[in-house]
């Protein structure tokens, strides 16, 4: 990008600024989500986590005012990784129901390549159980919320998905997935393997009843 294409006020010495603030305010939160993650949260130091920066204290505090705001910028980074991966995966995929099924895969592939996440994910409820809104399980209404919404609209208006309304669709699949996690992650055991991950992909999808016929009617 030159100077003429900056946003009008913005030099290229502001551009570099912010990119500069970006890059360590990103390495400050990796810090914090692998120690947060590893010692918990009321155990992790700020200057356990400016350490293992390779900053100073202060530089810490001027890009989080607290502690509880990096431990929630941690969980907050954890969420838009998500999405980058779940989006990557789905966006290779044409029709809406291939999107659905490569999404729910690569929700369950995240947290098992990321265990650490799912240890902010436990801990956010724990110590700010008072929030309205927590990081993972609050519903966005941003782009990525909003494209999956047009999937499902598209999916039950083809009569490929029950018709019920889409919040409802999207809350089973969120409430499903996340369910799968927790269970497995504290159960020590891999949902996102080939198998499993395509499994309960096909489970909420389709159900585990088999379409009703007349052998299989429910008695007067």
């Amino acid at each position: 990008m030159n100077v003429t294409q900056l946003p009008t006020g913005t030099s290229a010495d502001d551009l570099r600024v912010d990119e500069a603030h970006s890059r360590r305010s990103d390495e400050i939160l990796s810090a914090a989500v692998e120690l947060f993650a590893r010692q918990g949260f009321a155990a992790t130091e700020v200057q356990q986590i400016a350490d293992r920066a390779g900053v100073g204290k202060g530089t810490v505090y001027r890009h989080f005012i607290n502690k509880e705001k990096l431990f929630l910028a941690a969980a907050d980074l954890g969420l838009r990784r998500l999405k980058d991966a779940v989006n990557q995966v789905a966006d290779a995929q044409a029709l809406p129901l291939d999107r659905l099924r490569a999404g729910v895969i690569a929700f369950l592939k995240f947290f098992r390549n990321h265990p650490e996440f799912v240890e902010l994910m436990i801990q956010e409820r724990a110590h700010f159980r008072d929030r309205e809104s927590p990081t993972f399980f609050g519903r966005k209404d941003d782009e990525m919320t909003c494209r999956w919404r047009d999937d499902f609209t598209d999916l039950v208006q083809k009569k490929v998905l029950r018709s019920l309304p889409v919040e409802h669709l999207m809350d089973f699949i969120e409430q499903s997935l996340f369910g799968a996690v927790l269970v497995h992650f504290l159960g020590k055991r891999d949902p996102a393997t080939a198998a499993d991950g395509n499994r309960v992909a096909d489970l909420i999808l389709q159900g585990i009843a088999l379409a009703p016929t007349q052998d299989t009617c429910r008695p007067e």
